[in-house]
């Protein structure tokens, strides 16, 4: 049923200027969930702060969140998130930098972002559905989310069966900086199936595939082009356009993850890869390891590494020919070059290698209290040999919290 839900909650915070931030930010919830030496029919109440800082005073974002997880009766179990953060910082338009700079043209940008999910479970004999809301809301993008997922135990409990599927509904919303003047609107459903096996008595495979479909607009509207056929000024900044993404976008992503507890060393290695395809010519593959160290009984020490590498959508490039200010279709005496259907320079659609690697550490103070403390290290890196370096971000992301069990 976790899986579903966060998959579900991730999606919801697409949007906006910070969707490039989703698999940091929710670093916190995911860790907070594979802890070992866990009872699961335990109710706790967690608060989780993080602060993701980028070299060179790039972006920052703090985040403060709650989530609760309790047992009602045992029929019906409750789960409820909420998530506040702040975003302040420059972040690249997609412009290259100026000839003779190596800085890049960045815009500047503050906001503030509000977000949570609340779903509720039932369960019936070896079965538990879990509807659930979820909204996220900031000053230029707005997302609404509905999900439902089922859950079967079959073979002793041994194996559980999951489906699900969610619909987003989102808008798009102008801001200053954006390169829109009327809200657009973007749909996004996605549908899941996964098997959870136990090998044995200490080992566990989970195994899951999602196919997913976005329809709308799908653009950043604060990420800009340059077309090498306008008119440049030397010495002055370039003049960009913005960019241009297909209206849909398909994609098919498949996850498995074993974990299995070392009894002799008190300990639980979690490995996971994540394979991702999509039709706009993006192949990616994600592979991530972690250990779970118990030290005496109240103690839990987690060093993590992950591996992300990916190739550029198809339309993606650092410049484009043509000049959207003369169409030759308009004007027989624009340079005789069509602009192509799509493009953008995110450097987010780039051929890419990430690197997050860190450690965690969980300490139970109280049969009731535990506290958390964490920091990670998150490194890009184009590959492609023609992106501008300065493209690609660095940061340092530290965490901590305390959780309430009752």
């Amino acid at each position: 049923m976790l899986n579903f839900a966060l998959v579900t909650v991730v999606c919801c915070f697409r949007g906006g200027r910070r969707a490039w931030l989703r698999p940091v930010v929710l670093a916190a919830w995911l860790a907070s969930e594979t802890g070992i030496g866990r009872t699961r029919a335990e109710n706790r109440l967690d608060y989780r702060y993080e602060d993701y800082s980028e070299d060179g005073g790039r972006i920052q974002i703090q985040t403060h969140g709650a989530f609760l997880d309790a047992t009602l009766n045992p029929w019906l179990a409750l789960k409820a998130n909420f998530i506040h953060d702040a975003i302040s910082g420059a972040t690249p338009t997609g412009a290259p930098p100026i000839p003779g700079l190596s800085d890049v043209a960045k815009v500047t940008i503050e906001d503030i972002r509000r977000a949570g999910y609340v779903e509720p479970a039932f369960k019936i004999e070896n079965h538990t559905l879990s509807p659930q809301f979820s909204y996220s809301a900031e000053s230029d993008y707005e997302s609404t989310g509905i999900s439902f997922s089922h859950a079967s135990e079959w073979n002793e409990k041994n194996t559980t069966l999951t489906w699900g599927v969610s619909h987003l509904f989102d808008r798009v919303l102008p801001s200053e900086g954006a390169s829109i003047s009327d809200v657009e609107d973007k749909d996004t459903t996605d549908f899941l199936v996964g098997v959870t096996q136990l090998l044995g008595p200490k080992t566990t495979l989970t195994v899951n595939l999602t196919l997913g479909y976005s329809d709308g607009y799908l653009a950043d509207p604060y990420k800009r082009v340059l077309f090498e056929d306008f008119p440049y000024t030397p010495g002055e900044p370039y003049t960009v356009f913005p960019e241009v993404r297909p209206g849909h976008r398909f994609r098919q992503v498949l996850f498995g993850e074993l974990r299995h507890y070392f009894e002799s060393l008190n300990g639980a290695i979690e490995g996971n890869y994540r394979f991702h395809h999509d039709d706009w010519g993006i192949w990616a593959h994600t592979v991530g390891l972690a250990w779970h160290q118990k030290i005496g009984k109240a103690v839990t020490i987690s060093p993590l590494f992950r591996f992300h590498t990916q190739t550029a959508a198809d339309f993606y490039g650092t410049s484009f020919p043509g000049d959207p200010g003369c169409p030759p279709e308009d004007d027989p005496s624009c340079p005789p070059i069509a602009l192509p259907d799509h493009y953008s320079a995110d450097y987010r659609l780039s051929e890419l290698n990430s690197f997050t690697y860190g450690i965690s550490a969980e300490a139970r103070l109280h049969k009731n209290i535990s506290v958390h403390i964490s920091y990670k290290r998150y490194v890009m890196d184009g590959t492609d040999g023609i992106t501008a370096e300065d493209q690609y971000p660095s940061a340092n992301v530290v965490g901590g919290g305390v959780a309430i069990w009752f």
